[in-house]
């Protein structure tokens, strides 16, 4: 089964645009969602596939508070251990 960081990674992908672009998104997650230009009504849509992909609660608050996608994928470990 691949690890929470490598299905966040492939929902960001497969699901997010910038500028009519896929989303580039470091093996690392070392990425802001708002830094590189993601809207507001995106990151709504991704906190939703996120919290569907996991099924937990998951917010874009949550998504917008953590900062980078790596720091969404440490708090979903934390939350699922």
């Amino acid at each position: 089964m691949p690890s929470i960081s490598q299905r966040i990674k492939t929902v960001v992908v497969e699901n997010v645009e910038v500028d009519g672009q896929a989303l580039d998104v470091p093996d690392d997650l070392n990425i802001s969602l708002t830094d590189a230009g993601v809207s507001s009504m995106d990151i709504v849509a991704l906190a939703k596939m996120i919290a569907q992909e996991f099924d937990m609660e998951f917010s874009a608050e949550d998504c917008v508070q953590l900062g980078s996608l790596r720091a969404v994928a440490e708090a979903l470990e934390s939350r699922s251990a």
